[in-house]
């Protein structure tokens, strides 16, 4: 038998089928296969040697912002995510209907890499960071986000709304209120940015099942502890219908002060987004999705719960559970090499605190529908 690649005597984590296991994986085309039989011919094109390595189905990241070309923040995903072991990512509402097809057309088709979004109920999304992209419910073109949702159903997994202060104005919880209904119409969750937002608790009550609460440990008051440090129950009642909990950590919209206080309540992430965009991106505190994936191994997550919350939940969310977040033979070759470095590191954010640690996510190497994208120089 013949393989293009064969990742020998690596730690291969499954977030899937829960295995964490020494083995290796074989390659053929853009497909994982069958090992071969005993006394069976071994030939390849590509042998690798990940002893002492961690191999994982391609990390994906769920908060990011990737219109390259449509807007100030956007990034290039296959150049700035493959060398970190991404190989898929979801764009958090930064287009809106009205240019929706640019984005399609320009980053969706021509990436490499499996592109996924929440499109913004603002109709032309995020262009820019001088301001906020008007959230009015009067200017929602509710057939036109209908028209677009049910057309690429496959792309787009729901709607995307930022609520603060600044954004809402004298107009309350009202876009919520409505960017919900247009939601329970579509039958598609809503992820919303939620900070520097009075209204807070309200927000809060209001969302539903696999709706997306966008920086859970920004620190601008309110936020989710009360005055006593404690998980305000809102947050609490919001986690057990199904509401699922974001870190998307930007440059400022976490602090170590509130991951400290929640972890030990018992609130942890759903999913690790990192609001990576081109002001943030190979910068700290954010640097990179393994950067930020190092805080909360740091933090006494394992490396199995970083794989559920980095792999396996974000795939659930993308629709291609069992497809892009497992090793398992006759899925599509999406695998990242990693290796846990013992490394003396200080992580800080961005309001004077700070974490020691001693482990760092290190990508060595990045393989995508069975083709070697990105190589560390030292595996």
């Amino acid at each position: 038998m013949l393989y293009d690649i064969i990742i020998e005597n690596g730690t291969l984590i499954d977030p899937l089928y829960n295995k964490h296991q020494i083995g290796n994986i074989y390659i053929i085309n853009d497909k994982i296969v069958s090992p071969p039989k005993d006394n069976e011919k071994i030939e390849y094109k590509q042998k690798i040697d990940a002893d002492g390595h961690y191999v994982m189905p391609g990390l994906i990241e769920n908060h990011t912002h990737i219109y390259n070309g449509g807007g100030d923040t956007n990034l290039n995903a296959d150049v700035i995510m493959l060398p970190s072991g991404v190989t898929s990512a979801i764009d958090q509402g930064s287009s809106g209907w009205s240019n929706f097809n640019l984005f399609y057309k320009s980053v969706v088709m021509n990436s490499m890499m499996n592109i996924k979004c929440y499109l913004n109920v603002s109709n032309s999304g995020l262009i820019t960071e001088d301001y906020f992209e008007n959230i009015d419910p009067k200017f929602f073109n509710k057939e036109m986000i209908k028209f677009y949702t049910e057309k690429y159903k496959d792309t787009i997994l729901g709607l995307k709304i930022r609520l603060c202060r600044e954004s809402i104005k004298d107009m309350g919880l009202k876009p919520l209120e409505k960017t919900i209904e247009l939601a329970e119409e579509l039958n598609i969750p809503v992820s919303v940015h939620i900070k520097d937002l009075d209204e807070l608790k309200e927000a809060a009550n209001m969302l539903r099942k696999n709706d997306i609460w966008v920086h859970m440990y920004q620190q601008t008051k309110p936020t989710i502890l009360d005055d006593e440090d404690k998980i305000i129950d809102e947050a609490i009642k919001a986690k057990e219908r199904g509401v699922l909990f974001d870190v998307a950590s930007g440059r400022g919209s976490f602090s170590f002060d509130m991951i400290n206080k929640a972890f030990k309540q018992g609130l942890k992430p759903d999913l690790i987004g990192t609001d990576l965009v081109t002001y943030n991106v190979y910068e700290r505190p954010i640097f990179s999705l393994p950067y930020t994936m190092s805080i909360y191994l740091n933090l006494g997550m394992s490396i199995e719960e970083l794989a559920k919350i980095c792999i396996k939940n974000p795939a659930e969310r993308m629709n291609l559970s069992g497809e892009i977040d497992t090793l398992k033979e006759g899925t599509i070759a999406d695998i990242c090499i990693m290796e846990i470095k013992e490394k003396d590191v200080t992580f800080n954010d961005k309001y004077g605190g700070s974490l020691e640690g001693n482990k760092l996510i290190i990508p060595k190497m990045t393989i995508k529908d069975g083709k070697v994208v990105y190589r560390n120089i030292e595996f």
